[in-house]
């Protein structure tokens, strides 16, 4: 005896719904707000929207920009204030990000390798590089941005 075959999900039933770049335009819109929903343990599951977003954040291209900037705010730190020079860019609080720099290696260096991230994780960390009233900004406890960094490393660990 042959059974039907199980219906496909509603949002898998027309090929365009499941392509997701033809969420783009809305998904950079919401980018800000589908990263601190992700990071803050919402599943990508949860929408098509978060699902696009997750495959994003944690495509070749968004780890190699995030892995860039990681490295690019550690060696800012390390260089004398003299150096850096007259900026209206918000400026790293060099004695966090200086204490925390080998945690900023490790995180850029598994971001550039090639094994399999969660997008809790690299929302977490875009997060915590663009907010300039976060930790690597401005100095709010002592390991404020080490405690920051360890909780988006372990976001980082790729869920079955």
């Amino acid at each position: 005896m042959r059974t039907a075959p199980a219906a496909a999900p509603a949002h898998l039933a027309h090929p365009r719904e499941r392509h997701p770049r033809r969420h783009g335009p809305l998904i950079r819109l919401e980018a800000t707000r589908l990263d601190r929903e992700l990071a803050s343990g919402t599943a990508a599951w949860q929408s098509r929207l978060h699902a696009a977003r997750s495959l994003q954040l944690t495509s070749r291209r968004a780890r190699t920009a995030i892995a860039s900037a990681l490295e690019r705010l550690a060696a800012d730190a390390a260089r004398p204030d003299r150096a850096r020079g007259l900026s209206a860019a918000v400026t790293p609080c060099t004695d966090q990000v200086r204490e925390a720099i080998p945690m900023i290696l490790e995180i850029s260096a598994r971001l550039r390798a090639g094994t399999p991230v969660d997008g809790r994780g690299t929302a977490a960390l875009r997060l915590l590089l663009s907010d300039g009233s976060g930790p690597c900004y401005v100095r709010i406890h002592r390991l404020a941005l080490r405690d920051a960094l360890a909780h988006a490393s372990r976001s980082l660990e790729a869920r079955e």
